[in-house]
C-alpha cells in the first residue's frame, strides 16, 4: 500500500466523504462514472457477487437539481448495465441510512429501498460516524423495512464506547447481519451466534483505521476468533472502503490466509458458508455454489 496513503482513523475518514467525495459526485454524470469504475475494479479482482452500498442524497444545487430518487435511479442504471456485460459480476444494491440521519429521512430511503426492490436494491444499511446519533431513533425505518422484506445490516461495536444497550436497540431491529463487530460483551456475542447472524469483517479497515483494541494488528483481529468459531455466526470477509484503504478483496482474502493460517479448505467453507447470508434470491446463491464448486474442483 503507498505509504501516507492509508492513515485514516474515524476522526478524518468520515470528513473525506463530505469534504471530498460527495462534492466530486455531484451530479448524474459523475455519480454513474464512479459506480462504473467501482464495478469495473470489482471485476477486474475476479468478483462474482457485489451488495454496493451507498447513502441516497439529493444535490439541490446540481443542474438540473437531483433527488435522492435521482441519485439512486443513476446508480441502478449502472448496474443494470453492467450486468447485462457478458462478465461473471452480478451486482445489487444496499441503500445506506446515516445514523445521524432523522426519522423523515430515514423513512424516506426505506421508501425508495422499497419501491426500486425490482430495479435491483435487495437492503438497508445503518452506517456513519458511530460516536454520533441516536440509534433508537430510527427503529421505526429498519422495522418498516424488515417488515417489507429488505434484507437489514448494522454497523456493530466499532468503538469501545458502544455501550450494551445501543447493541441490544440495534438486535432488536432484527438484521440479518452485523459489520465491523469488534467490541461485544460476551452476552452479545452469545446472542449473535444463537441468531447464526452474519457478521461482516473488515481486515485492512480496521487494522489500518485502529479500531483494534490498543491499536492491534492484523494478528489480534477478531477475524481469527468468529473464522473458526463453528457456533452459528457466519462470517463474511469484506472491502470498508477500497478506495480508502487500498485493499481489494482478493487481498483481504490473502491477509487472512497468511496471517490465520488457513488452508484451502477453510477458504473454501468461508466463501460457500457466505454464500447462505447473502440479500439474493436462491437462483442467484445456486450460481455462486456452482461457481466455487468448479473453481476449488480446478485447483
Amino acid at each position: 500500500m503507498p505509504a501516507g496513503k492509508v492513515d485514516y482513523d474515524l476522526t478524518t475518514f468520515f470528513p473525506l466523504f463530505s469534504s471530498y467525495i460527495y462534492r466530486l459526485c455531484s451530479d448524474v454524470v459523475s455519480i454513474q462514472y464512479a459506480t462504473k469504475s467501482v464495478l469495473c475494479d470489482f471485476e477486474a479482482d475476479n468478483v462474482v457477487y457485489l451488495e454496493l452500498r451507498s447513502t441516497p442524497r439529493a444535490v439541490p444545487t446540481a443542474l438540473p437539481p437531483i433527488t435522492k430518487t435521482d441519485y439512486v435511479d443513476a446508480i441502478l442504471a449502472t448496474i443494470k448495465a453492467h450486468n447485462g456485460g457478458p462478465g461473471p459480476l452480478h451486482t445489487t444494491l444496499i441503500l445506506s441510512i446515516d445514523r445521524r440521519s432523522t426519522l423523515e429521512d430515514a423513512l424516506d430511503t426505506v421508501d425508495i429501498a422499497i419501491a426500486r426492490r425490482a430495479q435491483g436494491v435487495v437492503g438497508i444499511d445503518l452506517c456513519g460516524d458511530p460516536s454520533k446519533g441516536t440509534v433508537s431513533d430510527l427503529r421505526p425505518a429498519f422495522t418498516k423495512a424488515h417488515t417489507a422484506g429488505l434484507g437489514v445490516c448494522v454497523h456493530f461495536g466499532e468503538i469501545p464506547s458502544a455501550d450494551a444497550s445501543e447493541l441490544e436497540e440495534m438486535l432488536s431491529w432484527q438484521p440479518h447481519r452485523i459489520g465491523h463487530a469488534i467490541y461485544m460483551p460476551g452476552e452479545i456475542k452469545d446472542e449473535v451466534r444463537r441468531r447464526a447472524l452474519g457478521v461482516e469483517l473488515c481486515l485492512s479497515c480496521n487494522v489500518h483505521a485502529k479500531m483494534l483494541p490498543k491499536g492491534g494488528g492484523l494478528e489480534e483481529h477478531h477475524f481469527g476468533e468468529w473464522c473458526k468459531d463453528g457456533r452459528g455466526a457466519v462470517v463474511a470477509l469484506c472491502t470498508d472502503d477500497v478506495g480508502v484503504f487500498c485493499s481489494p478483496l482478493s487481498q483481504e482474502y490473502y491477509l487472512a490466509a497468511k496471517h490465520f493460517k488457513l488452508e484451502q479448505g477453510d477458504i473454501q467453507r468461508l466463501c460457500e458458508d457466505m454464500v447462505g447470508i447473502v440479500f439474493a434470491e436462491e437462483a442467484e446463491k445456486d450460481r455462486l455454489r456452482d461457481l466455487y464448486l468448479q473453481w476449488f474442483h480446478q485447483i
